[in-house]
């Protein structure tokens, strides 16, 4: 009985040994695999070159494919595109590199080239949007304004991976979507920003003030702009009534004998020389008729 256990166990043996070294293999070449693969990170909107690397001999025929997908094909003769590689795709022959124009999310995967039917290094496209500029949130921020919690907001979508990073001043301190601060070790620090990062752009949010910082009340100031508009306001108004009274009563307010108050004042009237003038003629002629009248003795 004995014996027969341990033939069992040596004829499974083999059997176990070869498991796991298929599973090591597995592994291996999954590593490799990896390795080979080229990480390249590009911008929603942007043009990107493929290269294959370097090829001995000359090119006779090319291929690349996205993920299991042919995309592009040149069998020494003539070219073929394959779905949204139709319009914003282009192969140089000479060298293998493959060109992307405006690119778009679609666009992301797996590219790998064979060419002269051999395979080449592999490159992971990642095509993902810019981060937008951010802005500086507040919340938790007592009455007495003890602590506070930071937090930079803004839409990530199709941006990924983000990295944040938060500035005190000048300083890099924190690297999390929020920030704790307290009033006893930020007394020194005049405003806060927040930065938004991944491997196509860069933004920063415009600067908070310190909230555990109280805001001088500003000075009033005398406001001498509105007074003089004021008073030159008021001068016109004055001019323009001294130059009405002038053409309707025919000579300036000061010669007047009425005050403005009285009807007179604004009605037209000789001057004292003309009257005086009117009156010495009056005089006169009354006086030849007078002496025209008186009989002689």
């Amino acid at each position: 009985m004995f014996l027969s256990v341990q033939n069992r166990s040596s004829e499974m043996s083999p059997s176990l040994t070869s498991m796991i070294l298929a599973a090591w293999l597995c592994v291996s070449l999954a590593v490799v695999s990896a390795d080979s693969e080229i990480p390249l990170y590009k911008k929603v909107g942007d043009d990107v070159v493929l290269k294959p690397g370097t090829t001995s001999g000359t090119i006779t025929n090319i291929m690349w494919k996205h993920g299991p997908n042919i995309a592009i094909q040149w069998d020494g003769t003539e070219f073929d595109y394959y779905r949204q590689f139709k319009v914003r795709s282009r192969l140089n022959i000479t060298n293998g590199e493959m060109t992307i124009t405006g690119l778009t999310r679609t666009h992301s995967g797996l590219y790998t080239p064979e060419i002269n039917d051999v395979t080449k290094n592999a490159t992971h496209l990642i095509v993902i949007a810019p981060v937008p500029k951010p802005t500086v949130g507040k919340s938790n921020c007592g009455a007495e304004k003890t602590s506070c919690i930071l937090t930079c907001e803004g839409n990530t979508t199709d941006a990924e991976p983000v990295t944040y990073r938060w500035k005190s001043d000048s300083d890099v301190t924190s690297s999390s979507k929020e920030q704790l601060i307290n009033k006893g070790n930020s007394s020194s620090i005049k405003e806060f920003r927040c930065e938004l990062e991944n491997p196509v752009s860069q933004m920063s949010s415009d600067p908070i003030s310190n909230p555990f910082i109280s805001k001088p009340s500003p000075k009033e100031e005398p406001n001498v702009s509105k007074g003089l508009i004021v008073f030159v306001a008021l001068l016109f108004v004055v001019l323009l009534l001294v130059g009405i009274h002038r053409c309707k009563a025919g000579m300036w307010f000061f010669q007047k004998e009425s005050m403005p108050w009285q009807k007179d004042f604004w009605r037209k009237q000789r001057s004292r020389a003309s009257r005086d003038a009117v009156s010495n003629g009056t005089t006169a002629q009354e006086k030849g008729q007078k002496d025209e009248e008186t009989p002689m003795t």
